[in-house]
């Protein structure tokens, strides 16, 4: 039996949820809305948490058992609750909540009703950014210059790109295509953004804000202490994305020129995150093999960093004698 077919549910929500006991109140609160519990499915995958995280959650299984449902399972990093939370998901739609943030509600409540009417493959709304250091707030609309409400993804303006805050996919599109995230891996968010788009044909754009970002949290991975720790998995998230998307330098069709695009902008990223990092030896040798596996691997990425990028074409000149002096310049100015 088709559970999503079958289901009355029109979204489910995987919230990845690891050692989060002191934010997931507020985030599972956040989907207390009564008008549309009946058609949220929240579903909180417990990633084997060593604080009181499932305590947290099973108040609100046993409070609300036809809307939360708590998956327990042995730790396997970030993909692995995308995963679970994509098996488990019977509603029409499906996105991702992290055990950190939270929803607002009455952009909730309203997305709902977006999409019970809604047919596309990818729905993209609005989300907001909250500062954690003095709590001032910033809107993101990654839709706004999208000329249509619904189209098709060749219509996308060229400048649209999309994150994991923003975007709603069909459920079936996941669960039929076997779309899989890598486990034991940090910033796998990315391959969330880019892996289904192979089977994305359809877009809406939902002109309300749902999702809330908390930013500055020391523990986040776009944190400095969280970039020091895991800066090695975005080259590997990166390396996996270049070869499923092997033949996007070609442009020849819309999506690959969105995907090409991405894949600059995230590459251009990881070169800043190697100069953010604690200066080293080690770390600078790092950067200089993963420009050299560009210039090798990923030629056309590469010599688009070289015009686009001026901090890119500052170390190729140099010879990276100018890793230092950048290392100084983008620490001082680094934002999340």
């Amino acid at each position: 039996m088709d559970k999503v077919a079958n289901s009355k549910k029109i979204l489910s929500v995987s919230i990845a949820s690891y050692n989060v006991e002191k934010f997931l109140d507020q985030t599972l609160e956040s989907c207390l809305v009564p008008e549309i519990m009946d058609r949220l499915e929240v579903i909180i995958v417990n990633d084997g948490s060593k604080d009181g995280t499932a305590d947290v959650a099973k108040k609100y299984t046993e409070k609300w058992p036809d809307t939360f449902i708590l998956v327990d399972k042995e730790n396997g990093g970030y993909g692995s609750t995308v995963n679970a939370g994509i098996k488990t998901a019977t509603g029409k739609y499906f996105r991702l909540l992290d055990g950190d943030d939270w929803f607002d509600k009455d952009g909730l409540r309203e997305f709902i009703g977006i999409l019970e009417q809604a047919q596309e493959d990818m729905v993209i709304a609005r989300f907001r950014r909250v500062f954690e250091s003095d709590g001032h707030t910033e809107e993101r609309d990654e839709g706004e210059n999208v000329p249509f409400v619904t189209g098709t993804f060749d219509e996308l303006p060229d400048k649209a790109w999309f994150t994991m805050h923003a975007i709603t996919y069909r459920t079936s599109l996941l669960k039929e295509n076997n779309v899989t995230i890598t486990e034991h891996c940090f910033y796998t968010d990315q391959e969330y953004d880019l892996l289904p788009l192979r089977w994305v044909n359809t877009v809406r754009i939902a002109p309300v804000t749902v999702y809330c970002y908390r930013i500055g949290r020391g523990e986040q991975s776009v944190s400095i202490a969280g970039l020091e720790k895991h800066y090695n998995e975005q080259t590997i998230v990166l390396k996996k994305l270049y070869n499923v998307y092997s033949d996007v330098h070609k442009r020849q069709n819309k999506k690959d020129n969105y995907i090409y695009k991405y894949f600059v902008k995230r590459t251009r990223f990881q070169i800043r995150t190697y100069l953010v990092i604690s200066k080293s030896e080690q770390h600078k040798k790092e950067l200089v093999d993963f420009m050299n596996y560009l210039k090798a691997q990923q030629p056309d990425i590469y010599g688009d960093l070289l015009k686009q990028s001026k901090f890119v074409k500052l170390l190729v000149w140099s010879n990276f004698a100018a890793y230092g002096a950048l290392h100084f310049l983008m620490l001082k100015k680094y934002r999340y």
